[in-house]
C-alpha cells in the first residue's frame, strides 16, 4: 500500500474483532513511534502497552466511560516526562515541544498500524489522575494520548474534510484563497450557500417565465 494511500483511507475505529495482535506487530508499531521526530532528538515520551482486559476496561472507565475501549485487544498508552523538554527550552519546551513529540510518536502508531492491516483511535478525553493510578505512574509524569488497537470490527464512513482552498493558503495567511464576501465558512456552509443560491436563481427563473408569458399575453 503507498503511504499516501495509508493516510486517506485511515479511519477512526471504535469496534474490534475479538482478536490477538501479535507481539512482533505491536513491536513494530512502538519502533515506529520511536522513530517520529522529536525536538532536540529528546525522546521524552513513554509508552506502555496494556494487553489485560480488565486493565483495558478500567482504562476505558478512566476514559470517561468510553467503554468501546474495551473491545481492543491493546491499549498503548503514551505518556511524557515534560521536565526533561523543560530544562533545556524552558516553558516552549514543557507546554508545547512535548505535546508536539507525543502527537508525532502517536501519528507514526497511527499510520504503521493501518499499514499493517491493523485500526486505532486517537482518545484525548481522560481522567489523567484515575489513570496515573491504574498505571502505576508517577505524578510529575503525564498522559498525553490513549491508543486503542486492533483488528476492525467495523467500517466507519469517510467523514467530512475540509475544502482544500479553504484551509491552504500561499505565502500568507488567507493568501491564494478566494473568499467570498460572507467570511471564513466551513464545507457545510459552503454547501448551504450554494443549495440557497441555487434556489434562488430557481424562483428568479420562474418568475421571469411567468412575466414573460404575461407580457406576451398583453401583445396579443
Amino acid at each position: 500500500m503507498h503511504p499516501i494511500d495509508v493516510i486517506l483511507n485511515r479511519r477512526s475505529v471504535k469496534k474490534y474483532q475479538n482478536k490477538k495482535v501479535p507481539w512482533d506487530n505491536i513491536a513494530a508499531i512502538l519502533q515506529c513511534a520511536l522513530n517520529a521526530p522529536q525536538a532536540g532528538n529528546i525522546y521524552n515520551n513513554k509508552f506502555i502497552t496494556v494487553r489485560s482486559p480488565e486493565k483495558i476496561n478500567s482504562i476505558a472507565g478512566a476514559c470517561h466511560g468510553q467503554y468501546w475501549i474495551s473491545t481492543a485487544p491493546v491499549v498503548i498508552v503514551v505518556v511524557s516526562e515534560p521536565e526533561h523538554l523543560k530544562h533545556l527550552y524552558g516553558t516552549r519546551g514543557e507546554k508545547l515541544f512535548t505535546i508536539q513529540n507525543a502527537a508525532a510518536c502517536t501519528m507514526n502508531m497511527i499510520l504503521a498500524a493501518e499499514f499493517m492491516g491493523l485500526s486505532t483511535c486517537w482518545v484525548g478525553a481522560f481522567d489523567e489522575d484515575k489513570l496515573r493510578g491504574i498505571l502505576g505512574m508517577p505524578e510529575e509524569v503525564n498522559v498525553m494520548t490513549v491508543l486503542p488497537l486492533g483488528y476492525a470490527d467495523e467500517k466507519p464512513p469517510k467523514p467530512g474534510k475540509p475544502n482544500f482552498k479553504n484551509n491552504c493558503y500561499h505565502e500568507r495567511f488567507w493568501a491564494g484563497s478566494k473568499m467570498p464576501p460572507y467570511g471564513y465558512y466551513s464545507v457545510e456552509v459552503e454547501k448551504a450557500v450554494k443549495a440557497t443560491q441555487e434556489a434562488v436563481k430557481k424562483i428568479a427563473d420562474n418568475t421571469f417565465e411567468r412575466l414573460k408569458e404575461k407580457v406576451l399575453r398583453h401583445k396579443k
